[in-house]
């Protein structure tokens, strides 16, 4: 098989998860496959492109396998409209004239953009979001249940907890039937890589007790992996990639049971992604990764988004994706992971596809409007963690409630260098909001930034749009807007904003929180001089 003419290694993958299939009006046609997959990125900054070729919820492959057991199980009546269509596409996609995925991969190719596969590792998505394999039809024991490891498990509408639907990968039958597949993959279509995605869901693996045996079969079994991809690369004549999305701290991925020291260490994997989970945040510490993958062949690279947030945004801002990148940027990543990238599709906002062509590179992201954004998990109803410690990309520093006397720092990176955007002319306004709950208007605080008092009656108010039910501010959820675009306050790199509540009536008994922490930097398009007036 001929090497493609690609570059190596790509700065900016796009990892689809296949949404296309359950948005495109049914029967997808072989040309709408090819442009969701790899059509709509020509001409952007993309320069590799990663496919999830399973159905979510269980790893029913989305082409004509061969491995026993599976094939999906179609249910006599479908329990939502999307998993409808995205069966009536499947249906479309076997009786294509030729198969899509080879289309794709190779229209890739043309554009000079390697073509990975993806898997989630153990996902479980409820039936209203996928279909399930006659494997796990059939091995009900397989499933981890009430044994599960994890705290935090899936609600049903009626609020009872029902039991944990992963698989035990402590058992053998499941890693040989996951791997199978896996081999099937790599072996059938002409792909660069394969991708396996540990965060559906981290921490649901193994079963209570066996956090540190899972690590290490976990470990044996990625090596397993990795020695089938060789043995497959050897065979085709050039090599196969591997890569993992992992937890987007180095305390997230060991308390899931991710050894992922080991797996660099030990030359796993080509690329780590430290990775968000339906959020967008600005504050991942990627330059942990980047300093134990340093002298490795292994790359890290960043995903900042997901979809949702910061906070109550829906779907994120362009601003704030871009923060979140030039950050990663910033830290010495390898390149941009962008994953559940589809909002500008389902929700017509076209200009979210800018985001395309200006990731890719720190030099596009620089001088255009960012919003850098502390705040707690974007979907605090999401069951994975369900009103607990949400630890599976990294410990939010918001919100908080501060007592009496505390004093409270939150640190934000910030990759802008505001004061040369204002020697040059071109930096229009910084705006810092603070998002505070249970304000009585009778608490003493003090706010600074990088120990620079900003005065309190400074702020001008307003309802907070971060809390919900909040429409008029009645219940005290009050958002703080203070203007710093003149002063030095902010700088390039850590910014550590420092809130102390002196005094507060004792005879309330809500605490304060301090909720959310948001900083918007606009750029001018053209330079604009200050003027010099003289007043002698």
């Amino acid at each position: 098989m001929a090497q493609p003419d690609l570059p190596c290694p790509p700065r900016f993958f796009i990892h689809h998860d296949g949404s296309f299939l359950y948005y495109v009006p049914p029967p997808i046609s072989l040309e709408r496959f090819v442009h969701e997959t790899v059509g709509c990125l020509e001409g952007t900054q993309v320069d590799g492109v990663i496919c999830h070729m399973f159905t979510v919820g269980d790893a029913v492959p989305l082409y004509h396998t061969e491995v026993p057991g599976a094939r999906a199980v179609m249910p006599q009546k479908h329990v939502s409209a999307h998993v409808w269509k995205n069966a009536r596409n499947q249906e479309a996609m076997a009786a294509m004239s030729s198969d899509p995925w080879d289309e794709a991969i190779a229209a890739a190719h043309r554009q000079r953009k390697p073509f990975w596969g993806a898997m989630r590792f153990n996902d479980a998505h409820p039936p209203e979001y996928g279909m399930y394999s006659q494997f796990t039809r059939d091995h009900p024991e397989y499933r981890l249940g009430t044994r599960c490891g994890a705290e935090i498990h899936a609600p049903e509408p009626d609020g009872t907890v029902r039991e944990c639907r992963h698989l035990d990968f402590s058992i053998a039958e499941v890693r040989a039937h996951r791997l199978q597949l896996v081999e099937e993959l790599c072996g059938r279509y002409d792909v660069d890589g394969f991708e396996w995605d540990f965060t559906r869901d981290s921490g649901h693996n193994f079963a209570t007790g066996q956090l540190e045996a899972g690590r290490k079969i976990l470990t044996d079994y990625l090596h397993e992996t990795r020695q089938m991809l060789t043995r497959l690369a050897q065979k085709r004549g050039r090599p196969l990639g591997f890569a993992a999305r992992v937890s987007g701290s180095l305390q997230a991925c060991r308390s899931n049971g991710l050894d992922v020291e080991r797996w660099i260490k030990d030359g796993l994997f080509d690329m780590l992604t430290p990775t968000v989970y339906y959020d967008t945040v600005c504050e991942l510490p990627f330059d942990e990764f980047v300093s134990i993958a340093r002298g490795t062949s292994c790359g890290i690279y960043a995903s900042v988004t997901e979809g949702t947030g910061p906070g109550r945004f829906r779907p994120p801002p362009v601003e704030a994706v871009r923060a979140g990148a030039l950050n990663a940027w910033r830290q010495e990543v390898d390149g941009i992971h962008l994953f559940n990238f589809h909002h500008h599709v389902i929700s017509n906002l076209p200009r979210n596809e800018a985001l395309l062509s200006e990731m890719g590179d720190p030099a596009t992201l620089e001088r255009k409007d960012k919003l850098y954004m502390i705040a707690g998990p974007a979907v605090p109803s999401q069951s994975r963690f369900f009103g607990m410690p949400y630890a599976t990309a990294h410990l939010h520093q918001l919100p908080m409630a501060i007592s009496v006397g505390e004093t409270r720092d939150v640190v934000m990176p910030i990759a802008d260098d505001v004061a040369a955007a204002r020697a040059d002319g071109v930096l229009a306004a910084i705006l810092l909001r603070l998002d505070l709950c249970h304000l009585t208007g009778h608490e003493d605080l003090a706010l600074s930034v990088n120990d620079q008092p900003l005065a309190m009656t400074h702020a001008s108010w307003q309802p907070s749009s971060q809390y919900p039910w909040n429409w008029n501010g009645m219940h005290g959820h009050l958002e703080a807007c203070w203007d710093l675009t003149h002063g030095d306050y902010v700088q390039q790199g850590g910014n550590r904003f420092t809130l102390e509540l002196r005094a507060r009536p004792d005879d309330i008994a809500p605490a304060l929180f301090w909720h959310a922490l948001r900083l918007e930097i606009t750029y001018n398009s053209l330079p604009v001089v200050s003027p010099h007036f003289d007043h002698g």
